[in-house]
């Protein structure tokens, strides 16, 4: 991966949102599929100015990746969405309660399918 610099020309916004969590989720999903990506803006969600709150960008390293990239953010935001409405599962490990979309306990580190009770 080649070093981001702020203002490079050859990056490009591919996502961003007041959620800090989400911009977060998708920059781990782009740097789970090989991309090189940040976030801009991340300290956003602690505005001192009430009522304006700037979002979190999520910006990839070379904007020839931009079509590729957008598929995995369009992917996981769908992802997002169809699970949201599903049940918590409960870590067989540490007992700890987990959303549905969560592959590992935010715990303990377990995976759900290796330490996973319906919650």
């Amino acid at each position: 991966m080649k070093s981001m610099l702020w203002g490079d020309p050859n990056m490009r916004k591919v996502f961003s949102s007041i959620e800090i969590s989400e911009t977060v989720l998708v920059r781990d999903a782009l740097l789970h599929k090989g991309f090189d990506a940040t976030i801009q803006n991340s300290a956003s969600g602690g505005s001192a100015v009430p009522g304006f709150r700037p979002p979190a960008e999520v910006w990839i390293a070379d904007a020839d990746d931009h079509a590729r990239a957008r598929a995995v953010v369009v992917e996981t935001l769908a992802t997002l969405d169809s699970t949201a409405e599903k049940p918590a599962w409960k870590c067989a490990h540490c007992g700890e309660e987990n959303p549905h979309p969560f592959e590992l306990c935010w715990n303990c580190a377990r995976p759900r399918d290796m330490a996973a009770q319906p919650g």
